[in-house]
């Protein structure tokens, strides 16, 4: 596509400079990846400012730069090198960069659909994706578990909602094989960092919304209106709001939904559309009977927590809609939990589960439903990530600490913070008592090997905060490791 054609299909403001009518064949935010008659996306990020990247494209003929419209770009290149440049200054490098994109990444997919909440997201993308694949419909998820297509891993994920550009490729790509649903994570920075624009989403759905991200957000409301807006900037008049009504935001949600004109679909004790009337828990089951178009279904779910069921009602809706009936709920039994999402690893004289919570709430909700299976003592392995919000490492220990027997502190991803000031913090205004329920011991490895060595008949270990990741950040380096291997190391050698 020629670059006048892109560019008068933007809705975005601009202003060009050098203006040069050639062919466009990509776009891209990283240096690396351009190549002649390409577009540069300059775009400065936390870690990285692609301005600092430009010389490195001084001998590729017919590029493109867009760039901040404050940027003076002499402070990166001299004027000799900028005359080689085609340049395109905005207000918002990403959401013209979004929009150029889409255009040049095509797809036709006919039903797009976002999910965001503090947790739950994973879960949610990957039982709908499980859901049409069930249905003989070809679906796909993007997320925290990378692109799943159908039952394929189609590349790895570094963020929970990818950038704008990568997005949009991954989009075409899907189109190109012919893929007719899709499921997003959508994250609060991705939101509010416009990675999903020029998106309009057939359903969005909303989990629920606890403390995380404050390092980025600042506080609770600001984290809340970034979440929100997914309603407003990624909606058309079609859209549903797939909505959780048991959470204590839920009023704000399905008032921004109405005043948007959105269809509201809910869930939960308190929905008017899809209602649970009573849920009970034997073994590994639990039985829920719902008020679904008021007719009365007694529904069978294997799950070991109570927000599981949640995350599979809010997929069932999303998958289905308000055309969902009692049928669609055979498919259930089929549904198999994400990797590293309470999952269970062992199962012998003693259980270990490894599990992504790495949040104060979500925590609280593994370990309440752990409790509901303890016949002994609960010990959980916990940390917390460097260079993130910190005011909830404390809360994370003492609700560990008020739902397990023993309570190990190890690292995460410290990223570019001493690990031991993080653990340190974690421990910070606890009392006497409940420090001596707590070893502190980093080391993740030996952390776990520790837990394992002091299980007990019938006690449950829970290895918290990874997931299915298989690395960790240590001063800016990724290293690997994997929870899941540790486990079965260990355990072979008992």
């Amino acid at each position: 596509m020629r670059l006048n054609q892109l560019l008068a299909n933007c809705h975005t403001h601009f202003k060009i400079e050098n203006e040069k009518d050639q062919e466009v064949f990509g776009i891209s935010a990283h240096s690396k990846e351009i190549k002649q008659n390409y577009i540069f996306s300059v775009v400065k990020g936390q870690r990285y400012n692609g301005a600092n990247f430009i010389n490195e494209l001084k001998d590729i003929t017919n590029i493109v730069l867009i760039l901040d419209k404050n940027i003076v770009l002499s402070d990166y290149t001299s004027n000799k090198i900028q005359e080689r440049f085609v340049k395109i200054y905005t207000k918002n490098v990403v959401l013209l960069s979004g929009e150029i994109a889409s255009l040049l990444y095509k797809n036709n997919i006919p039903n797009i659909n976002a999910v965001t909440g503090t947790n739950g997201k994973t879960s949610v993308a990957e039982y709908s994706r499980q859901i049409w694949y069930c249905n003989k419909k070809k679906a796909a998820s993007i997320g925290t578990l990378g692109t799943l297509f159908n039952k394929k891993l189609l590349s790895p994920s570094t963020l929970t909602t990818p950038d704008s550009i990568t997005l949009h490729k991954t989009l075409n790509k899907l189109s190109t094989n012919h893929c007719d649903n899709i499921i997003i994570e959508a994250s609060s920075i991705g939101i509010h960092q416009n990675r999903l624009f020029p998106l309009k989403f057939n359903k969005i759905a909303f989990t629920n919304l606890s403390r995380d991200h404050l390092d980025y957000h600042k506080n609770m409301r600001q984290y809340m209106i970034a979440k929100a807006k997914i309603f407003i900037n990624n909606s058309h008049k079609k859209t549903i709001a797939v909505l959780n009504s048991d959470d204590k935001n839920y009023s704000y949600f399905e008032k921004l939904c109405l005043d948007q004109r959105l269809k509201v679909l809910d869930y939960g004790k308190k929905a008017n559309f899809l209602k649970i009337l009573s849920i009970s828990k034997k073994n590994n089951v639990h039985e829920i009977k719902i008020n679904l178009k008021n007719r009365m279904k007694k529904v069978v779910m294997p799950s070991n927590s109570l927000f599981e069921v949640y995350n599979i009602l809010c997929s069932l809706l999303i998958v289905f809609g308000e055309k969902i009936t009692a049928k669609n709920f055979d498919c259930i039994k089929k549904l198999k939990s994400p990797k590293g999402r309470l999952e269970k690893v062992y199962d012998k004289n003693f259980k270990i589960f490894i599990d992504y919570a790495h949040t104060p709430d979500a925590i609280k909700n593994i370990l309440t439903s752990l409790n509901n299976l303890k016949k002994n003592r609960i010990i959980s392995i916990i940390g917390c990530g460097g260079d993130r919000d910190k005011g909830k490492r404390a809360l994370l220990t003492k609700q560990a600490l008020l739902l397990s027997d023993i309570v190990i502190l190890a690292d995460d991803n410290p990223r570019n913070e001493e690990p031991k000031k993080i653990r340190q913090e974690m421990l910070y205004n606890l009392s006497k008592k409940q420090k001596e329920r707590i070893i502190n011991i980093g080391d993740r490895k030996q952390a776990i090997k520790y837990g394992i060595s002091i299980l007990q008949k019938r006690d449950i270990l829970v290895i918290a905060g990874k997931g299915h990741e298989d690395y960790q950040l240590i001063r800016g380096e990724k290293k690997y490791f994997s929870d899941h291997e540790t486990v079965n190391n260990i355990i072979n050698k008992i």
